[in-house]
Order: C-alpha cells, then structure tokens, then sequence
C-alpha cells in the first residue's frame, strides 16, 4: 500500500463503531471514522424537547429524500419507495434506519437492553426438536457459529460500560425473587437497579400477576443512579426517539467515543457519506472512497484495516456498491422484526407521557420456545408494558380506527383519554427466506448518483399466526386491567423496516453460504471485517441493541489480542 492515512478506517461511529473505536484508540491504533452525520454537541441534546422536529419531521434519521429505500413484497413487483414515509405525516422514526450522527443509533433508542435467551443461538435446532426437520423447508435458518456462553462475558462488559439498570432473575444457575425466572445464567447482578416504574406499570403488574404469569423490571440501559460520571434519569418522558438531555441514556455518544478521543488516536470525519469500499479485486482492501458533504467533493481515505460498522441496512448497500458479492450472499437472509401492539384506555389515569417507556415490566411466560408448541406457534415473544414517553402527536397516530383525527371529536376523544391510554408491545422476528432479500434498485438512485437499496420482503403466513397469538395474550391481560377500550396494530403491518433489521451479512464459517466470519471478517477481502446486526444468521424475540454491543465487544477484544497495539498488517 503506497497510502497510509491511518492503521484503520471505520465507516460509521454509531452503536458499534463506537465500541471498536474505544478499543483499537486504547490499544494505540490510529482510527479515522467516517459518519455521514453530524458530530452533536452537548447543548442539541438539552435542546431536544420538540415533537415536531424529532417525532414527526425526523430530524436526526435519514428521509427517503438523501437515502432512499424502495420495497417490494415479491420479485414480481416493482420497488417503491417506502410508503409509509411519503405524504405529509410519517409513522416516526421507529419504522426507519437509525439515526444520522455519531451515536447512530444509539442515540434514539428506547433502551430495552435484554439478552438472548439461550435457545436463540440454536434457534434451527431448537425448532426442529420442538416440529421436527420439515419446520425449515423454505427458510435459511441455521444456528448461531458460537452459543449463548461465549457471549455471555461480553454481555456482562456491555451492561458495565454502557450502564444497564435491572434485576438479575438466573444468578449462575440459581433463581433469583423479582428477576426474570426465564433468563439465561448470568454471571453478575446489573450494576445498577431497575428504573422506577411509570404509573402505569402498577395496574399491568398486578394483571399479570392475578394470572400467574411472572413479570420483572425490564432491563433499561438508563441509569436508575448516577453512574460513571454521568446523571440519573430525570422521567423527562422524551426520551425513545430523542438524544437524552442528562447523559442518563446508554449511547457510544457519551461513553466510548469520548473515550476514544482522549486518547489522540481518533479522528471523526462527520459528514463523510462513504460510497465505495477502495479494493484491488484480489482479496485486499486499501481504503475508503467519501462524499465530504460540506463541500461535495468526492475523496479517500487509505488504512491497512477496514471496518465496516454501520447499520445492517447500510453495510449490505456498502458491500453491494463495492462489487464485494463473490458468493452472492450479501444482502440475503433479510431478517427484521413485526410488533404485536395492542393500545387502550383505562378507567384510571396512566399519564403515558411520564418517563421512560422502558420504566415497565416484562413477562417471558409466552416467549422464544417457552410457548408450547401445541399452541402451534413457532417463536413466542416477551410481552412488555409501554410505560411511557408518548406525545400527544405520537398519540394520535396511534389511535385506532373509528377515532377522528381532527374537529371537534378529535379535541374532545383526546381530552377525555389521551392522560389514560396504556399499551402493550411484543416482537417477533421473521424467519430468513431466499426471497427475502436487499439487492441494489436498478431505477432508483440517491441525489449523489449511487443505487437505492431495495428491500424484498412480505410477512409470511406463520409469524402472522405468532403475533395473533400474543396479541390475544395482550387483550386478556388489558382485560384484566380493566380496559375500557383496545385496538390492535394488524399482523401483517404495512412496515417492513424497524430499526431492527439483521441477517444481511451473515456470520458463518462456510464461506460458500456466509459472507463474514464469527468476529466479522470477511471472507472475500482478508483486511475487510463487516460487523453489526448483519451478522446474526437468525433472529428472536427481544431488541437487538444489547447483544450487537456484545459482539461488537468479543470482536474488538479479537482485535487487539490479534493484532496488538499497532493494526498494520493486519491482512497477514
């Protein structure tokens, strides 16, 4: 390599280009990243109280306009852009790419920060001991190249560094009272106890509880106390879907990219849209090829290690844009997740808009494998009380249908019930199928020349019966709670993003039906590592966020044992 502008060039510093920043700037690397975002500043943050701006107008996600995104339910269609995101109100940041902007998205999310269970490394094996081996003709599904005890100490660094608040429910093997009963072992307590629950919270526990089901605080990457530095939560109730104005929220923004930049090792080059990986078509990557957005000039960036680290979405587009598809298996084994949804209103007041919606708890008696498969469901999902930080435009949009939604019933429908609305959700991933793939659109093209991605993707007919069996779960416990009404969000949602996807650079060791090994590292180009959500070869039922941390910690650890404090040759 003639150039060498740094030992490594990181493309996007959100959630996991954060953490491997940290490590390789700690381990004495010089890391250039590039973030097609703006580097925030303290003060935005205290400044974020505005709904318009961050719920309905979007301002730190990407629109269709710079980063367009077509879909199409089957390859017999044409791709259109996301319709969900066109006219004159969107459905919020929820159903799009995460944010825009160092912290990506760490920096608006909810923060439910839950493990995998166990049987959701082998979820293959795991369905066909439940069904038997006929239960994947038509999918992808395999297991996981390592378990659930390998990344349990990344896990456990993950809770530490970023701060999760909780209540252990499985010490080593043993029960713990108040805990999840379900959990898989864990080796430590949360450093930090749960949140204080919202109001709601109160009626939905002992729902529950009158029958039978097990519910525990749900882990929060919010801090309950103040910790490392940084402010307790404050119940703002702004806070899923907006940067947190105290620092008590978990993102790579206020914990690991500081860090790294108190070293000197790392450079941030915000505002750097990356289009091409720079490859000799040999195996070897040289670099990254950027739009510096401010002047819009194209320009590269050389290193001997290059790390892809953006979202799954946005690594597959990177890939794909590269002409890095030897095998054909970038951009297959599109995996996202489906939201059971149920909204209602309570006798009592709930005052959704106080605190977090994380401050709620949980109950796993239907989720993963736990269901009985004589319910004939594949995959259950944990059914979580949304305990808060809802806004009235938010509410709105939410309210079922037969509810107006302007004139004088609307003012008066949202007087009468927005203070007593209370909610369920639940998650459940589909199951990787060749025709559910992102492939490059051959017509649509982004305001700087370079190809959509295209989503192919339609809900299949068995997570439609999984979801309505949570969904009918939720209806006897909002029953229990003395609902005056409910409606639910349909099992074949119109969405087919949210801020969930995996699966599009799977991990595997057979090069021939993978595209990146256990750590990432691609099996194409030796000095290329691909890392992120993408690599989950299966998905579950729980958020996605905590356990990328993890695997973005066992890969950085890789890094520095392999490599030392210098990266330079790391091809070798």
């Amino acid at each position: 390599m003639s150039r060498q502008d740094a030992d490594v060039v990181l493309v996007g510093l959100g959630a996991v280009g954060g953490v491997i920043a940290a490590e390789l700037a700690a381990a004495g690397a010089r890391v250039i990243a590039l973030e097609k975002g703006a580097e925030y500043s303290p003060d935005q943050d205290v400044r974020k109280f505005d709904e318009l701006r961050y719920e309905v107008r979007n301002a730190i996600t990407p629109g269709m306009q710079s980063d367009p995104i077509t879909w199409r339910p089957d390859e017999r269609s044409v791709g259109c852009p996301l319709p969900w995101q066109v006219g004159p109100l969107s459905m919020g940041p929820l159903f799009l790419p995460p944010s825009l902007g160092v912290g990506g998205g760490s920096i608006h999310w909810a923060a439910w920060a839950f493990r995998f269970r166990e049987a959701e490394f082998r979820l293959a094996t795991t369905l066909e001991e439940r069904f038997g081996k006929d239960i994947l003709d038509g999918t992808t599904a395999v297991d996981w190249p390592y378990d659930y005890d390998e990344l349990e100490p990344f896990y456990e660094r993950a809770e530490i560094e970023l701060g999760v608040s909780g209540r252990a429910g499985n010490l080593n093997g043993e029960t713990q009272e108040g805990g999840n009963p379900f959990e898989a072992p864990r080796r430590s307590e949360f450093p930090m106890p749960p949140l204080d629950p919202a109001p709601t919270d109160t009626p939905f526990v002992a729902a529950v509880k009158g029958m039978g089901y097990h519910p525990y605080p749900a882990p929060a990457a919010i801090n309950s106390e103040p910790y490392r530095g940084r402010s307790a939560c404050t119940y703002c109730g702004f806070c899923r879907d907006y940067a947190c104005h105290v620092g008590a929220k978990a993102s790579t923004a206020v914990t690991h990219v500081p860090a790294a930049l108190a070293t000197g090792n790392l450079e941030i080059r915000s505002f750097a849209r990356a289009t091409e990986v720079i490859h000799d078509g040999t195996g070897t990557a040289q670099g990254v090829r950027y739009i510096d957005l401010p002047s819009m000039k194209e320009r590269e960036v050389h290193a001997p290690l290059v790390i892809l680290s953006a979202y799954a979405l946005e690594n597959a587009r990177l890939l794909l844009a590269s002409g890095l598809n030897e095998n054909g298996q970038v951009g297959r084994n599109f995996i996202t997740h489906n939201f059971p949804f149920l909204v209602g209103t309570l006798p009592e007041y709930t005052n959704l808009f106080v605190g977090p919606a994380v401050a709620s708890s949980v109950v796993d008696d239907f989720t993963s494998e736990l269901v009985d498969p004589a319910e004939g469901v594949l995959w259950g999902g944990p059914i979580v009380n949304f305990a808060g930080d809802q806004q009235p435009i938010e509410a709105m949009k939410m309210a079922g249908a037969g509810i107006p939604r302007f004139g004088p019933e609307f003012k008066e429908w949202m007087r009468q019930n927005y203070r007593r609305l209370f909610s369920m959700w639940s998650e459940r991933a589909s199951l990787p199928r060749p025709e559910y793939y992102v492939d490059l659109d051959p017509k649509v093209r982004d305001p700087f020349g370079q190809p959509a991605l295209r989503i192919t993707h339609d809900w299949h007919d068995s997570v439609a019966r999984d979801v309505e069996f949570i969904l009918a779960r939720m209806k006897e416990i909002g029953t229990e709670m003395g609902a005056t009404d409910m409606w639910t969000f349909p099992a074949k949602p119109p969405y087919h993003v949210s801020t969930h996807e995996v699966g599009t650079h799977r991990m595997g060791e057979d090069p021939t039906t993978s595209v990146v090994d256990s750590y990432g590292r691609s099996h194409e180009v030796a000095n290329l590592y691909v890392v992120g959500g993408g690599q989950m070869p299966t998905y579950g039922a729980y958020n996605p966020t905590l356990t990328i941390w993890a695997m973005a910690f066992r890969t950085a650890e890789h890094l520095a044992r392999e490599h030392g404090a210098r990266t330079a040759g790391v091809a070798a």
